[in-house]
């Protein structure tokens, strides 16, 4: 039932048109271009790395799941990804591929820019005090003097989310590559998966 919901959810999705499609993949191109303009000012390497070994993980978790996609639909008829089933359907499957691995090399790298900025600016949401947990995360973001500031905190909370919800790729990749109907049967509803995995990274995040 709930896969079900989900799926009806992207096929309305994609009924918005290959305009979303277009959008989509220049605002991620531009974010990569974007995001390297703060992480020009980060002097400690060890940051700049760790963001180059997340960009480097993800990569292969969104490079599995396009291989594994053509593998396992090569005219891309199953794909359920609404911003690709457009671009499939209106420009054709030579550029719906392009299109598909260099929105997939972006996201990769941006993920990694996002965890670097997350590590160089996270003292931002540090509150002045704070004695227990409780009043860590009640007093998170305190520091900010001005509406940039609160942005900017705010920001590097969605910088650590965004770069390792990226993760769940590695799990779609794998059930992808099960053609048994009832092994498949074992596993929970897709759309229940991506709610838990996102709530188990903002615990990870705390």
């Amino acid at each position: 039932m709930l896969d079900e919901s989900f799926f009806r959810f992207l096929k309305i999705f994609e009924g918005v048109g290959l305009w979303l499609s277009i959008v989509a993949w220049f605002t991620v191109a531009g974010g990569t271009i974007v995001m390297f303009l703060p992480l020009r000012k980060v002097k400690r390497k060890s940051i700049l790395i760790s963001g180059a070994i997340v960009a480097a993980v993800v990569l292969a978790g969104n490079l599995a799941d396009y291989f594994v996609t053509l593998h396992r639909s090569p005219d891309l008829a199953l794909e359920a990804n609404p911003l690709w089933r457009n671009v499939v359907d209106q420009l054709g499957l030579g550029i719906a591929k392009w299109y598909g691995l260099t929105g997939k090399i972006f996201v990769s790298i941006l993920a990694g820019q996002m965890f670097a900025f997350y590590l160089a600016n996270r003292e931002r949401l540090f509150p002045i005090r704070a004695g227990t947990l409780r009043e860590f995360l009640m007093r998170m973001g305190e520091r900010s003097g001005n509406l940039r500031e609160r942005f900017l905190a705010l920001f590097t909370m969605f910088a650590f989310l965004f770069a390792f919800v990226q993760f769940l790729y590695f799990y779609i990749a794998g059930l992808n590559l099960i053609t048994a109907a009832d092994l498949l049967a074992c596993f929970p509803p897709i759309s229940l998966t991506v709610v838990c995995f996102v709530g188990l990274v903002f615990l990870a995040f705390v």
